[in-house]
C-alpha cells in the first residue's frame, strides 16, 4: 500500500473539519454541553487513528491500538479530566500510533511529537482568533498532513519488505533448489 501523501491529507483535513463542525453542531442536542467536546473529539481522534492503522503498511497490533484508545478514553471519561486534559491525551495517542507505525527511529518519532504539539497550538490559536470549531479543527488535521514530510517517514516498512532474513533464507533456498533443477535438466 502506498503511504499516504500531503494531498491526500489536505482532503482529509477538510472532510474532517466539515464532519467535525456537523458533529458540534448536532452533539449539544443530543449531549451536555460537559460531554459534547468530549465526545466530538473522541470521534475524531478515533476516526483518525483507524484512518492512520489502514494507511499502514504494518498489520500487526492494530487492534491493540484501538483497545488502548477505547481503554484511556473511558479511563479520561470515567475519571471527569479536564478537556485540556482530554485533548493532550487524544493528542498523545495519534502520536504514538503514528510513531509505531510510520516511523523507523526516535528522531523522527520525536520530529512528530513536535508537530502534533504545532498542531494543537494552531488549534488553539484558530479557535481563540475566529471561534470557530470548524477552522480550529481545520488547523489541527491540516497540520497533521505534513507528517509525511518527516525526514525518515515510513522508511521501517520500506525497508521491511525489502529485506526481512526468514523471507530472504526462504528465497535463497528455492533459488538453490531451482539452479540445482537447471544443472540436472541441462546435463541430460
Amino acid at each position: 500500500m502506498k503511504a499516504p501523501g500531503m494531498l491526500e491529507g489536505i482532503t482529509l483535513a477538510i472532510g474532517v473539519s466539515l464532519g467535525g463542525g456537523i458533529l458540534a453542531a448536532l452533539l449539544p442536542i443530543v449531549f451536555s454541553e460537559y460531554t459534547s467536546p468530549r465526545i466530538l473529539i473522541s470521534i475524531l481522534a478515533l476516526g483518525y487513528l483507524i484512518y492512520l492503522l489502514k494507511r499502514s503498511n504494518e498489520r500487526t497490533g492494530r487492534v491493540v491500538m484501538v483497545a488502548l484508545w477505547l481503554i484511556t478514553t473511558l479511563a479520561c471519561m470515567l475519571l471527569d479530566t479536564s478537556l485540556l486534559s482530554f485533548l493532550l491525551v487524544q493528542a498523545a495517542l495519534i502520536w504514538i500510533v503514528r510513531s509505531l507505525y510510520f516511523h523507523a527511529s526516535v528522531l523522527p518519532a520525536l520530529l512528530d511529537l513536535g508537530l502534533v504539539a504545532f498542531a494543537l497550538v494552531a488549534s488553539a490559536w484558530a479557535i481563540l482568533q475566529t471561534d470557530s470549531i470548524i477552522t480550529a479543527i481545520w488547523c489541527f488535521f491540516l497540520t497533521q498532513s505534513l507528517f509525511v514530510l518527516i525526514p525518515g517517514f515510513a522508511s521501517t516498512h520500506a525497508n521491511a519488505s525489502c529485506f526481512n532474513p526468514v523471507e530472504a533464507d526462504r528465497f535463497q533456498s528455492a533459488h538453490r533448489v531451482a539452479l540445482a533443477a537447471v544443472r540436472k535438466l541441462s546435463t541430460h
